[in-house]
């Protein structure tokens, strides 16, 4: 009886569900505060109607540069956000999953997949000259995609963003719905 205590201890102090085993992905941490999280209906509509898209295999990504007034304040909060790289509250994020791509629980797994790529290559756009706001739609195939290739798109799509907003100049009105 004396043994099985024993071990029963000593497995109690070996395990820690509170622990974090950094052993379980080989990609690199990051974060998603909530100041980079797009909210608004209008601010989603915006970016839909005024912004341009990036397309990849398993998702399509609207993006807008936003006016410099128009974007919030930097969080000032200071708890577990600071052990993440900080983003300056300029860049911000939202997720649309159509109800057309399956039932709840599938919606919910495709955003929870992209918002885990997104906080791992937030970082590449920190510093941008621009506020800018993001849109991600995701493809049914994401679903059964493997994680790496989201990463993968993602990362992508955020170096498109990055060189476009912050591309040589800013073009005029006339110039830009020309090119739309």
């Amino acid at each position: 009886m004396a043994i099985l205590k024993a071990e029963r201890m000593e497995n109690e102090r070996t395990r820690n569900a509170n622990a974090v085993d950094d052993s379980v992905s080989n990609t690199p941490k990051g974060c998603f505060p909530k100041t980079a999280h797009l909210l608004k209906h209008s601010d989603f509509q915006r970016v839909y109607q005024q912004g341009r898209r990036h397309f990849s295999g398993n998702m399509t990504v609207f993006y807008l540069r936003a006016n410099t007034e128009a974007a919030p304040a930097p969080n000032e909060a200071g708890t577990a956000e600071e052990l993440c790289v900080q983003v300056d509250g300029r860049v911000r994020i939202g997720f649309t999953v159509s109800k057309a791509l399956g039932g709840s629980v599938e919606r919910n797994r495709m955003r929870r997949r992209t918002r885990e790529a997104v906080r791992h290559h937030l970082f590449m756009l920190n510093g941008m000259s621009d506020a800018v706001d993001v849109v991600i739609n995701p493809k049914k195939k994401l679903l059964v995609t493997e994680f790496p290739q989201i990463s993968q798109e993602i990362e992508r799509a955020f170096r498109v963003i990055r060189q476009n907003c912050e591309g040589p100049e800013k073009k005029s009105g006339k110039q830009e719905a020309r090119q739309r």
